[in-house]
């Protein structure tokens, strides 16, 4: 006998014994439909509930597939303006934000200074700790770039020359500084 067909008489088996396995697979997998009960044993129509009383509205049933979600509850809106910090008072919470290790504090007090007392002596002090706050709080992408603006805007202050030895970020000399 030659090999062509013993391979065609194989093949052909091989199939046929998989689709008899996969029919008793796909058999066994489906719900049996439920034998009825004799005659006698079936149950009688129960008599129908007086529509006196409405029924209530039963509650969603929650999908099992479907994870919980959490939401917050919504925070009250305060009535009562927060009193707005002078120059002294942000700077002294602002360095003891830093040293406590509170960032997002110290980050939201420092960007409040700048917008506040841009002109001030302690600019570049407040950018300089935006700049850490920001590193610290392991946003370095955002970091780097505020450094880049700070270096640039505050060059040859102490807290660029700080920044700029810790970031790298160094002024771009061959521009004019902007007064």
């Amino acid at each position: 006998m030659r090999t062509a067909p013993k391979i065609g008489i194989f093949v052909g088996t091989l199939v046929a014994v998989v689709a008899v396995a996969v029919g008793v697979k796909m058999s066994a997998s489906l719900p049996k439909a439920a034998e009825s009960p004799p005659a006698d044993e079936r149950k009688q129509p129960e008599a129908p509930v007086p529509a006196s009383e409405p029924t209530p509205p039963r509650p969603p049933v929650a999908d099992a597939s479907v994870p919980p979600t959490l939401h917050p509850a919504p925070k009250k809106a305060s009535t009562a303006k927060p009193k707005l910090l002078d120059e002294s008072e942000l700077m002294e919470r602002l360095r003891k934000a830093q040293d406590t290790d509170d960032y997002v504090l110290s980050y939201d007090l420092a960007r409040d200074g700048l917008l506040r007392f841009a002109d001030s002596p302690d600019a570049p002090e407040m950018a300089a700790m935006v700049v850490k706050s920001l590193a610290r709080q392991g946003k370095v992408s955002e970091a780097r770039a505020e450094a880049e603006e700070m270096v640039n805007k505050y060059a040859g202050t102490r807290w660029a020359r700080e920044v700029e030895q810790h970031t790298g970020a160094h002024p771009h000399v061959n521009q004019v500084p902007p007064k």
